[in-house]
This record gives C-alpha cells, structure tokens and sequence, in this order.
C-alpha cells in the first residue's frame, strides 16, 4: 500500500501536490486543536520503535483511577524507574499482558502468566551489553501489571518490573497508522 502511494505521488505531480496539502492541513488542524483546545482528552501517539507493529495510535488521556486496565490492551504510561536507556516518567506504549490477582513466575529467562509462557528476556542488549532482567514469583499484588510488546528486543516489564496503576497516563482507542 505504502509502496503504491509512493509511485503515485512520484508519477502524478497534481495527485502529490494534493496529499501533501491535505497532509499539512491534518498537521496544522491537529496543532491547533492541542493548542486551543487542550481539554480534549484525546491524543496521537507515534511509536517510534519496531516493538508495537502500530505505528500512530490514538489515545484517551484518562486518569489512572478511571482506567479498566484490560489484558492484550495497549496503554500509555510513564516509565515507572530511571534506566540507562530512558530516563524515568518518559512515555511509553505496551500491552497490559499480566495482571493484578495473576500468578506471574520467572523462570530463567522465561515469564509465565498464569501457568502460560508469555515472554522471554534477552541476556544482551541490542549493542551485545547484557542486561539484567526482572524476576517474580507470586501473586501480582493490587494496582501492579506487567507491561509487554511482541517485538524479542522490546524493552519493557521483563526488564524493569511492574508499572503502577498511578503511572498510567490513557488507553489506545483507534489505530492511525499500522504494519
């Protein structure tokens, strides 16, 4: 599809200078919006790493105590730790994939939810560094979920633990822009 796009605004020159337009237009619409009207709860995500296979989402800002965390649902929320990759409170995108009340148990590099493997560490990082991954064994307690992304090298809750209920920032409602 984006393959076809790009031939098209290549080989017909009025069709391109119509996308473009309209694409700036988008742009300048939705700046406007945050601007005068930041009570919107709504805002566009870009996810800018291969983890989450969406790549803009829109989201619902809702506060934490509002939210119904759902399993296999994307949230958006604040890095609840300082790493050496990202400072703490930076934005992140994952799915709530272990939950409150649920048996979470590490064994190795193995997570297991509920008796179900549902992920696997990695002992490097990307640059061939290793990393240290989370272990757990027991009962999620309350207001605690364990945030993950399909993607092998994404960097989320095996790494550094469960995100706090009170980190939560919304919740995906639409897919903008997917692969």
């Amino acid at each position: 599809m984006i393959k076809k796009l790009l031939i098209a605004l290549r080989e017909d020159k009025a069709f391109a200078k119509k996308f473009l337009l309209g694409i700036s237009g988008m742009i300048f619409g939705i700046i406007i919006t945050y601007i005068y009207y930041p009570q919107i709860p709504y805002r566009i995500g870009l996810i800018d790493t291969p983890s989450i296979f969406k790549k803009a989402v829109i989201y619902k800002i809702e506060s934490p105590d509002d939210l119904k965390i759902k399993r296999e649902r994307l949230y958006v929320f604040k890095l609840p730790v300082e790493t050496i990759y990202y400072k703490k409170g930076y934005m992140f995108i994952k799915y709530a994939k272990c939950l409150p009340g649920d048996y979470l148990e590490t064994r190795g590099v193995k997570f297991f939810c509920n008796k179900k493997l549902i992920a696997v560490a990695r002992k490097t990082d990307s640059k061939g560094k290793p990393v240290k991954h989370f272990e757990y064994n027991g009962t999620i307690p309350e207001g605690k979920y364990f945030m993950f992304a399909p993607h092998p090298r994404s960097f989320d809750s095996r790494y550094w633990g469960f995100v706090d209920k009170k980190d939560f920032v919304g919740e995906e409602k639409w897919v903008l822009l997917n692969w």
